[in-house]
């Protein structure tokens, strides 16, 4: 995924698949490790892993992704991924509210200080790989319309045969309403990673305890609504520029209307 599109609720549904719904772990990325942050937080990407098939996270493009894997590509609509990026982000890196401006955030995207890169070249490279058997093309605001639908589908790809009961307890815990209620807020809050990566950047490991990947107001489709217009408008004509080039799809609900259809 690019930052912000679904990354730790796909993870949390493929983890829940594998182990019926388990909760027995700290925080997700112990189990599922984050390629290029697992040797920073002492995990070994060759060690066999709490159950099968192994997990692994990853924002990486598919030009630089390890390969000889499965991916399950998850695409949200870049403004509302630019919008819960700028509001995640800032308060991630202890700034305060106007500290930065969307438009300063918006050159920021562009001038690809994200070390994820843009997340038009990111859609576009592996849009292009969208017709391999050994990746799947998943929609944020899918997930949102009908998880369990989108469930089952992940789980037929992986040939993950699931019982009712099971089917409905991974429904249940991949939900937004658990994975954000406050007692499993620990689960999702990437206080792993933050305790091994901050002290290396000089930052202290609770800077951005008040944080969480799943908040109360999140995950929402439609958020680009609360960005300013001269920034949609700047968003829009990157669309235009690097995707609708190659794509020939005016807009993100044009290409994701086309990938569901075909």
């Amino acid at each position: 995924t690019y930052p912000k599109c679904g990354t730790t609720w796909m993870t949390q549904i493929l983890h829940a698949l594998r182990t019926g719904g388990s909760l027995d772990f700290g925080e997700i990325t112990e189990v599922v490790p984050w390629d290029i942050l697992a040797q920073q937080c002492g995990q070994c990407l060759d060690d066999e892993q709490v159950a099968r098939p192994r997990a692994f996270k990853s924002h990486e493009a598919w030009e630089h992704i390890a390969k000889g894997a499965r991916y399950i590509y998850v695409a949200r609509d870049p403004q509302d991924a630019f919008f819960s990026f700028y509001v995640f982000l800032t308060a991630y890196m202890g700034l305060e509210p106007g500290d930065l401006e969307p438009e300063d955030f918006c050159d920021a995207i562009f001038a690809g200080t994200s070390m994820s890169g843009q997340i038009w070249h990111h859609f576009l490279g592996w849009y292009r790989a969208r017709r391999r058997a050994d990746v799947l093309w998943l929609f944020f605001e899918d997930l949102k319309e009908d998880l369990e639908r989108e469930v089952a589908r992940i789980a037929e790809w992986l040939g993950i045969t699931l019982s009712e009961a099971e089917r409905r307890e991974v429904v249940r815990v991949s939900s937004y309403g658990f994975m954000s209620a406050a007692e499993n807020a620990h689960h999702f809050d990437d206080h792993f990673v933050r305790g091994h990566v901050l002290p290396r950047m000089g930052l202290p490991a609770d800077l951005s305890s008040r944080v969480s990947k799943v908040r109360s107001g999140g995950g929402k489709v439609g958020s680009r609504s609360k960005l300013p217009s001269v920034v949609r408008a700047r968003l829009d004509s990157q669309w235009e520029r690097i995707l609708k080039a190659e794509t020939g799809f005016a807009s993100y609900g044009e290409l994701r209307a086309a990938l569901r259809a075909a």
